[in-house]
């Protein structure tokens, strides 16, 4: 549940659904196969495998369809490998999707001539004949839906968006008025396109993680993801990591392994497993899987584009009537200076050194009524990837009596976001 000033959001599980939109006319780099039985995908499998030396340079991914309820993308995969007995690294995934929600989202896994056989063996085991698989305890459900011949990097171009249904609930009566003006402005306008919060992770150090890993340094890489905690976590998330930093600092991190981690630290057990396999700090992050890595490094970019955005508003000379939103920190201070001392000064390059000398701030300007379509058009994009303003798409809204809290009421809304961009600043803009 997140309370805003003027309503709830994820009061319930399905108060907050997403469903992931893909788009394979977009890209001419990959071909398609629809498959919906088990019989055909078993005889096009075999048929592939009877062909090894046409297919032995193609890239091969089988494609499906994810449902997940109440559960992190991470801990799916964690579960996906072990009951399929697929390396994790072959698994990849477009955009991570909120946990406590209802999500719809594409999965990929990489396959090749060697793999085959036993892919073949495992979806007779663990598939019905419809080509899904459920978990025990329903949370999440994988559907099979064909196989994709494509680079990677043509796979990330299938995503064009995700399109949201909430429900938003205990909105004020008395601020009914104030929402319906909101609404009608997005209409036609646009909002700052910041990464949300959520992208530095709970902890939000994810972008200090990414600056050492860029910078190669190792070690400190690996005590920001093992060892600080915050007071957002829960107290045996805590006291794990506590315990983590102290078989690290007497290097002792063998003993790591009789420590039953929780299920929020899947990454920690996934890094950790390699880390001890490998015992060095550099060749556990090489062969930690790319999709993870890259959760630190995007992170990192993206805290350079929020702060650009905005010194971008910060320039404007009508600063008044805004919505200001800022997000402390709750990390211990010894994990403070130890990031100030060990990375943020040890940074050669200028520019990266000036924005991250303020790595704690996480700032967030709305204006009620600016323009944004209008606002700066010569600086509407950071290094050409990624617009300082979008549109939302609004669908559908309507305001109704609450059914859960009386004497209020819950705004139903849908509304569509072009890959990338965070359903929270809508929020953040709708609600305070």
């Amino acid at each position: 549940m997140i309370n805003h000033n003027n309503g709830i959001l994820k009061y319930q599980l399905n108060d907050f659904i997403v469903k992931e939109k893909i788009n394979f006319s977009f890209s001419h780099k990959f071909h398609f196969k629809f498959i919906n039985s088990k019989d055909l995908l078993i005889n096009n499998l075999s048929n592939i495998l009877s062909k090894s030396d046409e297919f032995k340079n193609k890239n091969l991914f089988l494609f499906f369809i994810l449902k997940k309820e109440n559960v992190t993308i991470f801990n799916v995969l964690l579960r996906l490998s072990k009951i399929l007995k697929i390396p994790i690294k072959d698994f990849f995934f477009l955009g991570e999707k909120d946990k406590y929600a209802i999500t719809y989202q594409s999965l990929f896994i990489k396959v090749n001539l060697d793999s085959i056989k036993k892919i073949i063996n495992e979806f007779i085991e663990n598939f019905n004949q419809n080509l899904e698989i459920t978990s025990y305890n329903n949370d999440f459900n994988l559907s099979f839906v064909g196989i994709v011949y494509s680079s990677l990097d043509s796979l990330k171009d299938l995503l064009v968006g995700n399109e949201f249904f909430i429900t938003i609930r205990k909105i004020p009566i008395e601020f009914e008025n104030i929402l319906i003006k909101r609404l009608e402005f997005l209409k036609n306008n646009y909002l700052p396109n910041y990464y949300d919060i959520q992208r530095f992770g709970k902890r939000l150090i994810n972008h200090i993680i990414g600056l050492a890993l860029n910078n190669k340094m190792y070690y400190e890489a690996t005590y920001l993801l093992l060892c600080v905690y915050s007071n957002n976590e829960n107290s045996k998330v805590k006291s794990k990591r506590k315990k983590i930093k102290e078989l690290l600092l007497n290097n002792n991190i063998n003993e790591v392994k009789d420590l039953k981690l929780p299920q929020y630290m899947d990454l920690e057990k996934v890094f950790l497993s390699i880390l001890l396999k490998e015992r060095n700090y550099k060749r556990a992050w090489k062969d930690f899987p790319y999709k993870f890595i890259s959760i630190f490094k995007d992170s990192y970019n993206s805290f350079i584009f929020n702060y650009k955005l905005l010194t971008l508003l910060k320039q404007q000379s009508n600063l008044f009537n805004i919505i200001s939103k800022k997000i402390d920190l709750k990390i211990p201070q010894e994990d403070k200076n130890f990031i100030n001392e060990n990375i943020i000064s040890k940074i050669n390059n200028k520019e990266i050194k000036e924005i991250f000398q303020n790595w704690d701030n996480f700032e967030y300007l709305f204006y009620y009524d600016l323009n944004y379509k209008k606002f700066n058009v010569d600086n509407g994009k950071y290094e050409g990837y990624r617009d300082y303003f979008i549109k939302p798409i609004l669908k559908y809204y309507k305001l109704l009596d609450d059914d859960i809290f009386n004497g209020y009421k819950k705004l139903e809304i849908s509304f569509y976001l072009p890959k990338g961009s965070f359903a929270t600043n809508l929020f953040y803009y709708l609600l305070n």
